[in-house]
């Protein structure tokens, strides 16, 4: 359904009807610096073929903004361009990414979002800065886009902090399933650079060639966030490699520090074991097997034997 529509003159906001022949007429009064940006979120077939047949859009460019988990990317036609582009959420360890894809042309602006957050923050952004946005629908372009970019750091520096606690509990003396979480973590930033990365080119392009040269500035700003996300994207997955390569450290660690323990405990009952195992063997002629105070004595013994093993094991540090 089409969310928002409105013609914007000298970068003053028209609104109009949502309907197909609203647009065809709003689209027949545009002046020479005017423009239409419109708004969909979550369209069905039908709704985006008559907004397509409106803006005469490529019919493989339509395909790819109704169909969702495209790849970041941009794309050039004859007379518009296409961008796809994903916002980012994070919460709970959980990255979720959106789509968004936006036509742009000459007189032009169509956004098509398939779920994620709305973009009336970029829309009331780009219509406070009315000089830009009198320069035609490329400042609108900008101010979207930068919406969602600025948003990527946001996610990485909440990402930074979980990547901090999960090295607090590695290298902590508790012992705790921090595996689980790092891969978890990994499989998420993977999912980020895949939003991000791809974007890296296009922007450049925008900032150095592809674009009105007045709009070249902004889009370079762009790819400072980007670049900066990117960054921080690399910075968190080698953080994470080197907690998990730190956690199997303290695992093999804390395995010996076991093994050591059952060590110096199997040797401590080792020797009851074989006196007991000794007097077990029920022969007539064996030494004191008659005497009063024998069983006292081997008792005794046993126990001062065992009492220095456990000496020895703890001041060697193995208990």
């Amino acid at each position: 359904m089409i969310i928002d529509c409105a013609v914007y003159r000298d970068g003053i906001r028209e609104s109009t009807e949502h309907d197909s022949h609203s647009l065809d007429a709003a689209l027949a009064g545009l002046g020479t610096d005017d423009f239409l940006w419109i708004g969909i979120g979550n369209p069905t077939h039908d709704e985006m073929q008559r907004v397509a047949a409106a803006l005469q859009l490529h019919p493989l460019a339509v395909e790819d903004a109704l169909e969702a988990h495209q790849r970041p990317k941009v794309e050039r036609y004859d007379d518009h361009l296409f961008m796809s582009i994903r916002t980012v959420a994070y919460s709970d360890d959980d990255i979720r990414t959106h789509e968004v894809n936006i036509f742009l042309g000459d007189n032009f602006l169509l956004t098509v979002r398939h779920g994620g957050p709305t973009l009336k923050g970029a829309r009331r952004a780009a219509e406070a800065m009315i000089e830009p946005l009198s320069h035609g629908p490329t400042a609108a372009l900008y101010a979207v886009v930068d919406s969602i970019v600025d948003h990527y750091e946001d996610v990485a520096a909440e990402l930074e902090i979980d990547v901090q606690e999960v090295e607090t509990s590695v290298f902590s003396n508790e012992r705790s399933n921090d595996s689980t979480r790092i891969y978890r973590l990994k499989r998420e930033t993977l999912e980020f650079r895949r939003a991000v990365i791809p974007l890296k080119e296009p922007i450049l392009r925008f900032s150095h060639g592809s674009m009105p040269e007045d709009s070249r500035p902004y889009f370079r700003d762009i790819g400072d966030h980007l670049q900066r996300a990117a960054e921080a994207i690399d910075s968190i997955d080698n953080l994470l490699d080197n907690a998990l390569q730190a956690h199997l450290a303290q695992l093999s660690v804390q395995q010996n520090a076991d093994m050591r323990k059952l060590t110096a405990g199997a040797t401590i009952f080792a020797v009851p074991t074989a006196i007991a195992g000794v007097y077990g063997m029920n022969f007539d002629h064996m030494p004191e097997l008659r005497w009063t105070y024998g069983y006292p004595v081997v008792i005794a013994a046993i126990g001062g034997i065992c009492a220095y093993i456990y000496w020895r094991f703890k001041r060697s540090g193995w208990l």
